[in-house]
């Protein structure tokens, strides 16, 4: 293995943790369909996944009210007037202890709004023009069975806290600006801005459903949180927290509770720590989400291999937060059926603790981590993927690309089977893990790397799809490297890089060709043409490299192929890559006849990549002694496929 001194300093090191991982199932019911961009849309009054409950009901996103039959309560510097008795009022606080509609308005210093009615009641919040501020907790669901807050047509409304105070509600602590015991929705089409200058935003301690409004938060600690649940559709919402922007905190029901569902709407969320955060599941069908967290990609951590910790997921909203900085991060799966996200994260751009999958939309992330992580697996079945930085790109225990067009920039490595909750912990460092795979079924994706373009700690499987490399320029990495295996059986690689650790691919039914050139600077073109110079295959170079690999149907045994380096191929994409048309100018590198289904002169393949497990070489294939081309240097020591950072890192 080419990384066997890191390797060895970590397995001195690790500690295996035990990643949070309720819920493996993963179905969807209730009526969908598919946009022309890929969005599903889903009957919201009866859409579920697996035991999670993700209905919107009617009167959530119904935001009418008979202003005649409402009672009006008028909000005053020293005091409160209400229409009935229903509601009591002290001072400037009042209290609504009865099911019905209530219309709220008018300006107070210190005053107080409070939800006291019975469990089965039924109670309409209506905001028409509210700035109410508090020395202590503003708004408090005591009891009720469920509150909806409406937000008037045309209406501007404020809720501000104290900086300090010190509440309960029996045991339950009261420290948000809006707080309820139960369930809270919020729909209208008017404008709502709270401010938590305590701590959090808006608390529920069951579901919180924004299904309408445009609603502005701004929370010294969490925003927005969901105790069961947060639900978004229809609603617009701009957050700024000093910890979480959106988290779902239920640790107890994981099998059900603690989710976070965005069905549609616009979502703007820029936080200290996570942007979302969910205890079980985030699912995000449509709508527009973006997301700053810990300051951006540029404030990434700084990579080594003694930084092991373990993320935790708060059950209490007055808890500490983890030093967590992530986009969208779950302890147990995270789907994505369409939708707009865009992810700038200090920590990883999506993360969890188990699967995460793309199955439409378009997700961009820059990250100072990795793009997307998931303890056991990722697969992406359609959608675009853009991870413009990271770390480490797309990392799990197992990779299944079946679909969609995905571009990946890594300062290590592009794809990397390895990953999981405890990295190689309990391994021989130096052998392959045949659990871990990393498998193209279909899709576009392209890799530009300075690790390891594509790297499995087990096997790596092309099945079918484009797959573009643009590799490393070090001796240490390789554009292609695999721990056990490494095949193709369909589709079209084109992969550059270093000569030192290159692997290639074995073809069965398919035939493969690698060869070292001439080392081409960066921006060079590549081309692998037949006899009557038709181009097969052809990528851009990013950096300098000096080996290429090719595997396409269009190869033939007994064939002459060329490597053209320099020229201008017709048609090729904006990464140069066509599989057809014609090369102008450049310079022929190498001329190779294909005498054998899988040819190979050059590179450093050791029987699957690693040092471990394999045939030492045979012909050219050693590339000269350890470096080859390159070297065994050129760059920092790779920390080896697998994460090491664990679970939620």
């Amino acid at each position: 293995m080419k990384k066997i001194m890191c390797a060895l300093l970590c397995a001195a090191f690790m500690m295996t943790f035990t990643a949070c991982s309720q819920n493996n199932g993963s179905s969807s019911s209730g009526k969908s369909t598919t946009d022309s961009a890929g969005n599903m849309t889903v009957d919201t009054e009866n859409v579920k996944e697996g035991s999670y409950d993700l209905s919107f009901t009617k009167r959530d996103s119904d935001s009418s009210y008979d202003e005649s039959g409402a009672v009006t309560i008028k909000m005053e510097d020293s005091k409160a007037t209400a229409s009935d008795s229903s509601v009591s009022v002290d001072g400037a606080k009042v209290t609504i202890k009865k099911e019905g509609t209530y219309v709220i308005s008018g300006s107070c210093k210190d005053g107080k709004i409070i939800v006291d009615a019975d469990d089965k009641a039924k109670v309409q919040l209506v905001f028409n023009g509210l700035d109410l501020t508090s020395s202590g907790n503003a708004v408090t669901v005591k009891k009720a069975d469920k509150v909806f807050v409406t937000l008037a047509k045309n209406s501007e409304n404020s809720i501000t806290d104290g900086s300090s105070y010190d509440e309960k509600i029996d045991d339950t602590a009261v420290d948000a600006a809006i707080f309820s015991k139960t369930d809270i929705s919020f729909n209208g089409s008017g404008k709502l801005t709270v401010k938590g200058s305590y701590k959090h935003g808006i608390v529920s301690k069951d579901d919180l459903v924004f299904a309408g409004g445009n609603i502005t938060v701004e929370a010294k600690s969490a925003a927005l949180e969901g105790k069961d649940s947060v639900k978004v559709k229809d609603a617009s919402l701009t957050v700024t927290a000093g910890t979480d922007a959106i988290r779902a905190t239920n640790t107890e029901k994981t099998d059900s509770k603690g989710f976070v569902y965005i069905n549609s709407g616009t979502l703007k969320l820029t936080s200290g720590n996570d942007g979302i955060q969910a205890s079980s599941l985030i699912r995000v069908d449509g709508g527009s989400v973006t997301a700053t967290s810990g300051s951006g990609a540029e404030n990434g951590k700084t990579h080594s291999e003694g930084n092991f910790r373990m993320d935790r997921f708060s059950s209490s909203s007055d808890a500490a937060d983890a030093d967590s900085n992530k986009g969208l991060k779950a302890a147990d799966n995270i789907i994505i059926n369409g939708g707009t996200i865009e992810i700038n994260s200090a920590d990883d751009g999506i993360h969890s603790n188990n699967t995460a999958s793309v199955k439409g939309g378009s997700v961009k992330i820059a990250t100072g981590d990795d793009g997307i992580h998931a303890d056991k697996s990722v697969t992406i079945d359609g959608g675009t993927v853009d991870v413009t930085k990271s770390y480490e790109g797309i990392e799990a225990g197992e990779i299944t690309v079946n679909d969609g067009k995905i571009s990946v920039v890594s300062s290590d490595d592009g794809f990397n089977a390895g990953g999981g909750n405890d990295g190689n912990a309990g391994r021989d460092p130096m052998a392959g893990d045949a659990s871990k795979k990393l498998i193209f079924n279909g899709g576009y994706t392209y890799v530009d790397a300075q690790g390891d373009g594509i790297d499995s700690n087990g096997s790596i499987e092309v099945k079918g799809g484009t797959l573009l490399v643009s590799g490393p320029n070090n001796g240490g990495n390789g554009a292609i490297d695999s721990g056990t295996s490494a095949t193709i059986t369909g589709g079209t690689v084109i992969a550059i890089g270093s000569t030192g650790m290159a692997e290639s691919l074995e073809g069965s039914g398919q035939c493969t060709l690698q060869s070292d050139i001439d080392s081409q600077n960066e921006g060079t073109s590549c081309a692998v043409v037949d006899s009557s110079g038709n181009v097969i295959a052809s990528l851009n170079g990013t950096k300098l490299y000096s080996n290429v690999v090719v595997s396409t149907p269009a190869l033939k045994t007994g064939e002459t192929y060329k490597i053209i380096c320099g020229g201008t191929v017709s048609g090729a994409d904006d990464h140069g890559f066509a599989s057809k048309g014609s090369v102008s100018g450049g310079t022929t590198v190498k001329e190779i006849k294909l005498d054998t289904e899988n040819y190979s002169n050059g590179g450093n393949t050791m029987g699957g990549g690693r040092m471990g497990g394999g045939n030492m070489g045979g012909g050219d294939r050693m590339g000269g002694p350890m470096g080859g081309n390159g070297s065994m240097g050129g760059g920092p020591m790779d920390r080896g496929s697998a994460n090491n950072n664990f679970s939620a890192n």
